[in-house]
């Protein structure tokens, strides 16, 4: 009785006060996590070089610049869907997998030419047999013709009624009306999270780069969401001497693929991988622009046509290695701006440095992103620039 009577002391003076316990709290405690929370396992649907990849309830990116052998990359993904093994892509379980391909962005005839002549036949079906195509696991779309408020209509429908286990959008900045656009870019990235979380399927966003060439640089706002939330990211190139293709992991939440994959198409239209070695020496530009363990060595007579304010010896005469001293190069041609175009940059940094080809001005740009010298950005205008990082 004396417990009640205190309990009754204790709550009278709260008596009339808004209770802590706000609908947007319960709702808030809704989303919270615990060592007891029941969480599905994670599973991922394929492996590279032996590393998952392609995560349930997740986005992936790929990424390169125009004709680069991105729309190659997803056709191997989809044949892989079928066939066990396409290269170095493995399925990781022994069921097919449903896939849905949303083409936006080319004619119903290539779309048509590419499911049918290139996935088929790394399937090594004929579609001349009536039947020979099995199509039970391929749900192909081309909704080119449409406005991005149907196309996303239509993908949100699809999703929804076929549950494929992986959707491929090529291209998703098809699925807004500007990709510089901040808050449309934010809110077509997380309608297809949510997508990727309710229809438990993996969605693959295809983006093209902007034009700095810098493989990070994923074109306008909605490449920014698309690095800041996608799990992976993929960058495809193409290296015309050889005519070779290759596929690199760019970023990862998890699964670290450091091999870089490698392959031409033969005469039939099909992928053949590549050795690493062979690879490489295809891959070779110019002596100066060499890919050995030290990227900066070259002869002695092509160092001294540069400005030796900006090189480091690492050893006496004139045949010792050398490397760039990009931050002073950098810090000096940005002059104290806080940021710089990229063009002024290129001409500003070429100048100072001695460097003529433009070709290799991009070998050391890119050195220097690597290196966190500097970065690209948008500025408020959409547009990109380049800015120092700490030292």
């Amino acid at each position: 009785m004396k417990d009640n009577e205190k309990m009754l002391a204790d709550e009278l003076p709260m008596a009339g006060q808004p209770s802590v316990v706000s609908p947007m709290l319960l709702k808030l405690d809704g989303y919270r996590i615990t060592s007891e929370t029941k969480v599905p396992e994670e599973e991922f649907l394929m492996r590279m070089y032996g590393k998952p990849c392609l995560p349930r309830r997740d986005l992936t990116a790929v990424t390169g610049v125009e004709k680069c052998g991105k729309t190659f990359f997803t056709s191997m993904l989809m044949a892989c869907c079928t066939k066990r093994q396409v290269l170095e892509l493995e399925r990781i379980r022994e069921e097919p997998l449903k896939v849905m391909w949303y083409d936006t962005e080319q004619s119903r005839q290539s779309t048509k030419g590419i499911y049918v002549d290139r996935v088929g036949k790394m399937l090594q079906m004929d579609d001349t047999k009536e039947g020979g195509l099995d199509e039970s696991n391929f749900l192909i779309y081309n909704v080119r013709a449409c406005t991005y408020q149907e196309r996303m209509d239509y993908l949100l429908t699809g999703i929804e009624t076929y549950h494929p286990d992986l959707v491929i959008i090529d291209n998703v900045s098809d699925l807004l009306p500007s990709v510089n656009d901040a808050d449309e870019s934010q809110k077509v990235i997380n309608q297809l999270m949510e997508l990727a979380t309710l229809g438990n399927c993996n969605i693959v966003v295809v983006i093209h780069l902007n034009r700095s060439g810098d493989k990070r640089n994923l074109r306008g706002w909605l490449g920014t969401e698309i690095l800041h939330k996608s799990f992976e990211v993929y960058y495809c190139e193409h290296i015309s001497k050889g005519d070779v293709y290759t596929v690199e992991q760019l970023l990862t939440r998890k699964y670290r693929i450091s091999e870089k994959m490698y392959y031409n198409i033969n005469d039939d239209g099909l992928p053949e991988l590549l050795s690493k070695n062979i690879a490489m020496e295809l891959e070779e530009g110019p002596s100066y622009i060499s890919r050995k363990s030290n990227v900066y060595n070259v002869p002695g007579s092509k160092v001294d046509s540069f400005n030796q304010n900006y090189i480091i010896r690492l050893g006496k005469g004139k045949e010792s290695a050398w490397e760039w001293d990009f931050r002073k190069l950098f810090d000096d041609a940005m002059g104290g701006c806080s940021m710089i175009g990229l063009d002024m940059l290129k001409e500003k940094v070429m100048k100072l440095s001695g460097i003529l080809m433009p070709q290799y001005y991009e070998k050391v740009f890119s050195m220097a992103v690597e290196k966190h010298v500097v970065t690209t950005t948008i500025d408020v205008k959409g547009r990109v620039v380049v800015i120092t990082t700490p030292s």
